[in-house]
């Protein structure tokens, strides 16, 4: 793959994550702005997750109808606009609007993406892409995150929204077609024929939904049970994400080298680990370290997930890099969902007290039931 074209991709990434952990952080900030209750305003993260996931089931294949980067360039220009509407929007009705959009348009980059690396990279290459990759996505969701505990929540869409038009100029000249065009089909219900590509979507189906449970409302049990001012709430989604950008990177090589699916197995303990030590350690100041390892599960979680995914068969290759996508925002938002209701029954210990337990579980079936890929 050409220089040029991969630091595309990387930006588009960028410009695609950068309110994407910010919103978590900013939601007790923009309930207070819009006079709304925490829950209703939670609503900005799960819309734009069910939406992203429902979506990203039509660009695997829509490439065989259209070349890749007549995709990109289209839902670049689109998830911008809902961007600044985000941005601009006078009433949280329109933030809901805005955020629909933004799932709907920017559910195509990672699924197109993987699509990519999966045809123009090298098997042996394929772990180092992946997690350089998702670690400049990380990176960009620590500048929003960081960001969000300083400026103006308005801030945190308007700027992806800019940089997007300025990137979609960029593109138009320098981005490789990636044409992989054939006969148009849909082949979903082909792909979930194979044991083992079914069993890999059952964890990221489960691993997502558990994530998304605890990470979405994090900020919201921080302000309520910490007292946390916005600066502290992004300070720690901060850390979070130091620590995954430093764990998709070396999840990248670990995976080359010790096995994806053992790296997707220690992420998934140590999101686990995370939550125990939540449960216990009630002196706010330990929040920043324990963090850790709630960032560093969820990298190792993804980065050793994906890397299967970039080594399945071509022939499922590409439905499956939509499913992806698809099936982990999808999931993901019904983990948010599911949790507020949880959360406004029962309160947050039991709500995370259940997720732990079911990540401990996830992990002990991973070793038995997922086969491992050798990059070869």
């Amino acid at each position: 793959m050409d220089k040029k074209s991969f630091f595309i991709l990387c930006a588009i990434f960028c410009v695609l994550s950068f309110s994407v952990s910010a919103t978590a952080a900013l939601i007790p900030s923009i309930a207070s702005y819009f006079g709304s209750d925490y829950l209703l305003a939670g609503k900005l993260v799960w819309i734009y997750m069910l939406a992203y996931g429902l979506f990203a089931l039509l660009w695997g294949p829509l490439t065989r109808k259209f070349a890749v980067k007549k995709i990109l360039l289209t839902t670049l220009f689109l998830f911008s606009l809902s961007s600044f509407v985000v941005g601009s929007a006078p009433k949280l009705f329109f933030a809901f609007i805005g955020r629909l959009g933004m799932g709907v348009f920017g559910s195509c980059f990672t699924p197109l993406s993987l699509i990519i690396i999966g045809k123009e990279v090298k098997p042996e290459s394929k772990p180092k892409y992946v997690g350089f990759l998702f670690s400049t996505s990380f990176m960009a969701s620590l500048s929003g995150v960081f960001l969000s505990g300083l400026l103006f929540w308005r801030f945190i869409y308007l700027i992806p929204s800019f940089l997007g038009g300025a990137l979609l100029i960029y593109s138009l000249y320098f981005l490789k077609g990636f044409d992989y065009r054939g006969k148009f089909k849909i082949s979903y219900f082909e792909t979930f024929k194979d044991k083992n590509v079914l069993t890999l979507f059952t964890f990221i189906i489960l691993g997502s939904f558990f994530y998304h449970s605890i990470q979405q409302w994090l900020g919201v049990y921080l302000a309520k049970e910490y007292f946390f001012s916005q600066f502290f709430i992004s300070a720690v989604f901060t850390v979070s994400s130091l620590a995954a950008i430093f764990a998709e990177n070396i999840g990248g090589f670990c995976a080359s080298r010790f096995g994806s699916r053992n790296i997707a197995f220690w992420g998934l303990l140590s999101m686990a680990g995370f939550i125990a030590f939540l449960l216990n350690f009630r002196r706010p100041e330990a929040v920043f370290f324990i963090i850790v390892f709630w960032g560093l599960g969820w990298a190792f979680n993804h980065v050793g997930f994906s890397t299967l995914l970039t080594s399945l068969p071509d022939r499922f290759m590409r439905d499956a890099s939509s499913l992806n996508s698809s099936l982990r925002f999808f999931s993901g938002g019904l983990g948010a969902f599911y949790s507020g209701k949880v959360i406004s029954l029962l309160g947050f210990r039991a709500d995370f007290l259940i997720t732990g337990l079911f990540l401990c579980l996830l992990a002990l079936f991973l070793k038995n039931r997922l086969k491992e890929v050798k990059h070869v």
